[in-house]
This record gives C-alpha cells, structure tokens and sequence, in this order.
C-alpha cells in the first residue's frame, strides 16, 4: 500500500511539471487581407518549402478552398511526398474565412457568396444563405487580381505554375474557373463538385466556353465517391464526357470514382491522386527497402 501511494505521488509530481504548449505547423504564416472585389476579409494560410529562404529556387504554388478542412491535410500530405521526392517542394496557399473553422454560420454563407458562380434562389444551404450566392466572378476577380500578385510579390514562385483544389461548392468553383479562365492555373483538383446546382448550370458554362472558342490548356484531374448521391457521379460523368468530346489539343483529362468513399470521405483520398496525377508522378516508384541480413 506505502509502495503504491509512492508511485502515485510520484507520477503526479511528474505530471505537475510537465508544460503543455500549442503545436504549430512548420513553416507556415497567416496573411490578413481584405479584398476590394468581395470587400470580404481573409486568413490565407501559407506553408512553404522548408528552404525558401535561402537559395534562389522558384516552386509551384497550389491554392486550396475551403482552408479549415483543406490546408494541414493537405500540407502533411504534400510533406510526405516532398520527402520522398514523389512531388516537387511546393508553396501552399489556402484561403480560409475568419470564424468560419468555429461557426458553421460563417462557414456556409461565405462558400455560398464566393465559390457559386451565379445567383440561385433555392438550393445548397437553404433560402437565407442563397440570397448572398453568385459571387463567383468577383472571388475568381480576387484571386486573379489581389491574392495571385500578392503571392508573387511575396514569394519566389515558378511564374504561372499554378494549381487549383476545390472540394464540392469548391469544385463547383474550380469548374468555373475552367470553363472561363482557364489560364488562371496550369493544374485543377476538383473533388466532388456541385455540378447540380443552378439546374446544372456548370454543363451551360461549358457549352458557352465551346461557343466563345474557349480552349483550356491545363492538366485536370476529377474525382468522385462511389457512395455520393448518384447525381454527383452522373452530372461529372456528363460533364467529362462533353468536355472530352470537344477534343481540346492542349487539355489533359482524368477522373475516378473512388470505391467505399462518401461525399464527406472523399477528399483526403482524391487530393492525394489528384496532387500526383496532375504532376505527373503516379509512374514513380519508390526503392524497395531491403530486409537486413541477420548477424548483421
């Protein structure tokens, strides 16, 4: 019993000395900005290649949407890959909504605004948060005007190597900047898009880009879960099949459904393929590791 209470006093004598402290993401900043073409406020999240400050090397830059679910994930990801040398060092900038990772009231109605690509009155959310929807062309006037030059000032990137991730309402958007500025990015993830939404109005915007002589030059990778609503899979089944069908010479296409996964499940795994396929790394190969030799 003495031996017990012993022990229990001692390892609350440990526990009481030892100090907990915030765990940060290495080699990441935060950037306050306020844009003039939403007049919304912005937290762009920032993580960059260990060595970017010293030397003289350029990196690509993939911009992330919807950044409180997107831009540690993807961080860590493109972090194992990096190491492995299966992906190139990398700047990551995603775009987040101050509040929005605690209030899912701000989390809603600043993705409807900014990632809807014209007004609808139902859908989505709900009624109240449709009224603020259709701001897509000024969120994409952000990008291509304020946040793309920002970071380019700020950070030494490869010119106008750029990629796009966007998950559902941000997949929507990503197909949005495809159909009317494509040059915007060199690559796009897009993970599940809303193509439903506006009575699908993503197949009318291709079909405007087809008229308007719009011919996108860009490596695009598409994925979708097995186990979303069969309208998710069938409205980016026509989508892909009416953009391959116009025989783009300089626009380079996949897409997979991804078996077991759900519309909230999928983007951890089409992120990872998506990243490696539109940087063409899926034919990489690590070294095998060789068991020792025992009496080694």
């Amino acid at each position: 019993m003495i031996r017990l209470l012993i022990t229990t006093l001692t390892f609350m004598a440990i526990a009481a000395q030892a100090t907990a402290r915030p765990y940060t993401v290495p080699n990441t900043e935060v950037i306050e900005l306020r844009a003039k073409a939403t007049g919304a406020n912005y937290e762009i999240l920032v993580a960059l290649p260990p060595d970017h400050d010293r030397g003289h090397r350029s990196y690509p830059v993939v911009y992330m949407l919807d950044a409180d679910y997107s831009f540690a994930l993807v961080r860590n990801v493109v972090q194992h890959f990096v190491e492995r040398e299966d992906l190139p060092p990398m700047i990551l900038v995603a775009i987040a909504y101050p509040g929005a990772a605690t209030d899912r009231e701000v989390y809603k109605k600043n993705r409807t605004r900014d990632y809807t690509p014209t007004y609808a009155p139902r859908g989505g959310y709900g009624t109240e948060y449709q009224k603020v929807s259709g701001g897509g062309p000024k969120f994409r006037s952000f990008l291509a005007n304020e946040l793309i030059p920002l970071i380019d000032r700020r950070y030494r990137t490869k010119g106008d190597d750029r990629t796009l991730i966007g998950h559902s309402y941000g997949g929507l958007f990503a197909t949005f900047v495809l159909m009317t500025e494509p040059a915007l990015f060199k690559r796009y993830v897009i993970v599940s898009p809303s193509l439903w939404y506006a009575n699908r109005v993503a197949l009318t915007m291709e079909e405007a880009a087809a008229r308007n002589g719009i011919r996108p030059d860009a490596h695009v990778f598409f994925g979708v879960g097995e186990l979303e609503s069969p309208v998710m899979s069938d409205d980016l089944a026509q989508f892909y099949r009416n953009l391959r069908a116009r025989n783009h010479p300089r626009l380079e296409m996949s897409m997979r459904i991804f078996e077991g996964e759900r519309h909230n499940s999928i983007f951890p795994a089409a992120v990872t393929r998506g990243l490696l396929t539109v940087f063409d790394r899926l034919g990489r190969q690590s070294e095998p590791i060789e068991p020792e030799a025992e009496g080694q």
